[in-house]
């Protein structure tokens, strides 16, 4: 008698989620529709669903739950899934389009979606991985995110004031190194446009300027900027006070993001710390993109090796083969977040150095890249070979949770080493050498002193 398949012991719920409500469908193994509910985004909501499925399983099957979004809409839902020691699977939106294509007529709703998910939770039950949530690298993702909004915003208001002070202050990029320095912005917002500045007292500027750039600028910059000032045949315009309070409002916020992406950052960082993740050794890689690689990761110990991680990440070659015929081609699926970051660290890592850069980042890795396009590749290929082995190094930093050792400085230290050794080992020879002349002298005086005596 055969043994009953394992699929024959579950029921399969496909959940399609939403931000408002949820709806979910189970079937049986054999393809029937046993029941379907739409139950809204909360704890009450979420126990409905657990009691109807309780209700519809009269077999007492085991509930296997596909839900496709366990990081955003269905996070809420799969963490208390999981807090009921629930079977949770995460489902590729990919598998979802491809089971609704494969109807005759491809009509798109909530149930249909929900049926989708069922079924492919069925179909690819051994395939599909086990939601696992750890809130401590989710939390680091959501930080990462929003400090990114953030900065993009005040990107933004910073086009903003200088397409502004175009009309204020034509050379105003003469004024200090950078527009949106502390002093610079500083001055748009206490005086907006020149005229205000030319009526107010000389001390007074120079008293705004030295507090605070806290010493930096002394009378002579203040001085410059009444000089470029004077070349200006600058009337009021018309509505010149909204056009004023406009460029404060645009300092202000800039300031404001400014200090929320410092705040961020001081998050960040001590999530960073909780991870044990000591990445920030590595050259060329700050605490901010750190973060982002970390966050998108997650627990390394879900990779069996490095090569898995390359491929999550979409740097490993996918291979296409038909009869003779066998190429690899590149990867544009994969974790395209994550293979962004570590393509901004290869960059960094070959960057040769120059405007204002004294030294090549990573002369290895530098001279590595060299040595791919000196073989053929091209610079694509070349820097795809680069992120292979920054995906090496990450991996093994993340799985010990060690410092990064520059392979120059663990050589010297390794040539220390070795130095000392061999230094220990002449030191003792000389000594048993030393030990052994003693013992013969010694030996040669008692025997003298014999033969004088017989």
């Amino acid at each position: 008698m055969s043994e009953t398949h394992k699929k024959l012991k579950y029921i399969y719920v496909g959940i399609d989620c939403h931000k408002i409500t949820h709806t979910a469908s189970i079937i049986n193994a054999f393809n029937e529709p046993l029941g379907t509910i739409t139950f809204n985004s909360n704890r009450e909501g979420f126990k409905s669903l657990v009691d109807f499925v309780s209700k519809i399983n009269t077999e007492n099957l085991v509930p296997v739950y596909g839900v496709e979004d366990c990081n955003h809409l269905g996070y809420s839902l799969s963490s208390y899934l999981l807090s009921k020691n629930c079977i949770v699977k995460v489902v590729n939106a990919i598998y979802t389009y491809s089971e609704r294509k494969n109807n005759p007529i491809i009509s798109k709703t909530d149930k249909i979606d929900s049926f989708c998910l069922a079924k492919v939770t069925l179909d690819k039950l051994d395939v599909l991985p086990n939601a696992t949530h750890d809130d401590l690298y989710w939390t680091l993702k959501q930080l990462s995110k929003m400090r990114e909004a953030i900065l993009k915003h005040n990107i933004e208001y910073k086009f903003k004031l200088h397409a502004q002070l175009l009309h204020h202050y034509p050379n105003y990029y003469k004024f200090f190194h950078s527009f949106d320095c502390n002093t610079a912005l500083a001055l748009w917002e206490t005086y907006p446009n020149p005229t205000i500045l030319m009526h107010s007292p000389v001390e007074e500027v120079e008293s705004l300027v030295y507090s605070v750039s806290k010493g930096y600028f002394n009378t002579s910059k203040v001085h410059l900027i009444l000089d470029y000032i004077k070349e200006y045949d600058y009337d009021l315009i018309d509505y010149q006070a909204e056009r004023d309070e406009l460029i404060r409002t645009l300092v202000k916020q800039i300031k404001y993001n400014t200090e929320q992406i410092e705040m961020m950052d001081a998050e960040i960082d001590q999530v960073v710390q909780k991870t044990g993740y000591k990445l920030t050794s590595m050259v060329g890689l700050d605490k901010v993109l750190a973060a982002k690689i970390i966050s998108e990761i997650g627990n390394v110990n879900r990779f069996p090796s490095a090569d898995k991680l390359a491929r999550y990440a979409g740097i490993a070659p996918v291979s296409f083969s038909s009869g003779k015929k066998d190429k690899d081609v590149c990867n544009k699926y994969g974790n395209r977040k994550l293979n962004s970051y570590i393509y901004i660290l290869a960059c960094i890592h070959i960057n040769p150095g120059g405007r204002g850069m004294q030294r090549i980042m990573s002369p290895i890795f530098y001279d590595y890249y060299q040595k791919k396009i000196s073989e053929g590749k091209t610079k694509h290929q070349a820097i795809l070979q680069v992120m292979r082995r920054l995906v090496n190094i990450l991996y093994g930093l993340m799985k010990s949770k060690t410092e990064y050792v520059h392979p120059k400085k663990l050589a010297e230290e390794l040539e220390q080493k070795n130095n000392e050794s061999a230094m220990k080992e002449r030191a003792e020879k000389k000594a048993e050498q030393l030990k052994a002349l003693k013992m013969s002298k010694k030996g040669c005086i008692s025997s003298s002193s014999m033969v004088k005596f017989n």
